[in-house]
Parts: C-alpha cells; structure tokens; sequence
C-alpha cells in the first residue's frame, strides 16, 4: 500500500568536491512510511475517492481509540464522527478531488459523545496516482484543543475586564448615594457643553443650553429631627424624582450636600424656566415614604442660560445667585 501511495526517495548531497560529500543512507518508501505514521504526533491518513481510509498513522488511530491502524483501513468517518462532523469533511474532500485545490488550516470541532469538545487544525490535499490523476485525498490534523481552550479563556478574562472597566469608569462618574453624575463629571459636562453650544452659535445657529442648580429646602431640620439616615434617604428621592423629571437629553448631576445640578442641551432661558417649573412640582407631589415616615419634600431652583460666557463658572454663578433668590422668596421657588 504505501509503494502505491508515496514514490521513492533516494537523497544524496554532495558539495564540489569529494571533501564535501555527505552519506546519508539509502532509505526505501516503507522505511520512510513506517517513520511518519508510526511517529508523527498529528494524524496523518489516506482516502479513497469514496472518502474510505487507505491508510491511518499510528496517532490517527490512537485519536480513535484503535490500537493497530490497519483497523481503520476500509472505514471512513462515518464510523467515528457524528454526522454534524462527517458531513462537511465529505463535502470537503469531493471538493478537493472535483478542483484539485487543498484545503490548508481549517479549524474543525467535534463534540464527542460524552460532551467532550475536541477542536482541530486540518489541512486536506488532493491524492494523484502515478499518472497524475486525483484518486482520493489525504490530510493532516492537530489537536489545538489546548490553544482553542486557552483563546476562550483570554476571551472570557477580557469580557470580565471589559465589565469591570465599564464599572469603574461608572463608578468614576457616579455619586453613590444618588445615583447621579458626580461633581467632576458636572464640570466635566459643563466644560464640553460650553464649547459645542460656542461653536453652534458661531456658526449662526440659534441654539443654546441652560443649567438649573437645585437645593433641598429644610434639608438641615429633615436631619435634625430625622437623623442622617433619613436625610440620606431624602437625597436620594429628590435625586430619582428630578431624574424622572427630566428629559433624556438632560444630565443630571449631585452638586454636592442637598444640591443637585442639571444641564439641558438645546434648551433657552424660557423653556428652562418651564423645565425648573416642572421639575419644582414634581418633587412636591411625590412625598417621600420611609416606613411610618412620610415628608413632604420641596425645593428651591435657580436656572442660567449660556449667552457667550467665557468660563462654565460664570453660568454655574449665576445659577447659584439664581438659586439664592428662590430662597430669598422663601420654599418651593424657582428663579
């Protein structure tokens, strides 16, 4: 069988002159047979034009469970390979023998029967008889089960970074006990805001952006009487009930204490008065709730619009003397 498949191999090297001769013995087909598929570590086989085995290395039969390869010859992978696996290596090698064209790395799975998963590397090439023409194929395959392995590991590790990532950088922003953009994020988004509103309106577009300062009224007496605790608790409902409030395109942020900021892009000085308004009533309705403890909550509001200042600390200051008026006036006030 192997003097049908493989033709003879007779090397010799010589140099130019007798000095350089290099002997290297005379080493017959069977010889060089019997080396490759009693000792090659991937498996390495011959088919038929019926995809029927010619001849199976020694590890191709181990992968099989097969002591002697010679067992394997007249069997195909019909008799080893769920038909999921057979089906595409037949289409594959009536391929080969219709084009003469191999097939060079093709990543393979089998699923064995006992769930195990097996991944391997195959190449496939066409199987020419002494007179040039293609009577079956033969291949090549490795287990890179390990490496396949390893690759779904790192992808795994790298997914876990991602999401750890993505919380960190949430938590970078976030303010915990709100659940509202932190303050560095607040100037952040206000230093960015501003420059995309200048370069709008520089370029004749009438738009712009206003920003609402909010604080608590009465936040030091709910403390007092209730305990930090409630107070906590209080922050964190005004907080939800402005974001509730307010629109998607809004950003909302915890100033810091009981103040609350929040920008709206595309928004003029008319609109954002309608918006603390709104904003301002949403808060009175929704009474906070903490066992047998209900509070009536309300808030003071101050709202600024950008018209061409140059430092986001000039709107942020006329917002806060905003907010300074609406206490002035006394609770649940908007300026």
């Amino acid at each position: 069988m192997a003097e049908e498949i493989m033709s003879s191999f007779e090397p010799s090297i010589q140099g130019d002159s007798d000095s350089d001769k290099v002997n290297i013995p005379a080493l017959t087909d069977t010889q060089l047979i019997h080396t490759i598929m009693d000792n090659s570590q991937d498996t390495v086989y011959f088919k038929d034009a019926n995809s029927k085995f010619l001849l199976n290395s020694k590890a191709h039969a181990i992968q099989f469970g097969v002591s002697d390869p010679l067992e394997l010859v007249g069997k195909s992978d019909n008799d080893f390979f769920p038909e999921s696996f057979t089906g595409n290596a037949l289409r594959d090698e009536q391929e080969i023998m219709r084009t003469g064209v191999p097939i060079i790395g093709r990543i393979e799975k089998w699923v064995k029967d006992n769930g195990e998963l097996v991944w391997f590397s195959a190449s496939k090439y066409p199987l020419y008889d002494s007179n040039g023409n293609i009577v079956g194929t033969w291949g090549t395959s490795r287990d890179i089960s390990a490496l396949k392995n390893s690759e779904n590991e790192i992808q795994r590790v790298n997914q876990e970074l991602a999401l750890a990532n993505a919380k960190l950088k949430k938590i970078s922003v976030m303010d915990e006990l709100s659940d509202l953009f932190n303050l560095r994020y607040f100037y952040e988004i206000m230093s960015k805001t501003m420059m995309m509103f200048s370069r709008v309106q520089k370029r004749g577009v009438q738009s712009t952006f206003s920003l609402i300062l909010i604080d608590i009224d009465d936040f030091k007496k709910i403390n007092d009487v209730y305990g930090h605790l409630i107070g906590d608790q209080a922050i964190y409902h005004v907080a939800q009930t402005l974001k509730r409030a307010s629109r998607a395109s809004d950003d909302c942020f915890r100033y810091g204490g009981d103040e609350f900021a929040i920008i709206l892009p595309d928004t003029d000085k008319d609109e954002a008065m309608k918006m603390a308004e709104r904003l301002r009533k949403a808060v009175e309705k929704n009474r906070m709730q903490s066992g047998d403890i209900s509070i009536g909550l309300t808030i003071c509001l101050g709202v600024a619009t950008y018209t061409f200042q140059s430092d986001p600390m000039e709107i942020v200051s006329e917002a806060d003397k905003k907010l300074y008026e609406s206490k002035g006036k006394g609770k649940n006030q908007v300026s």
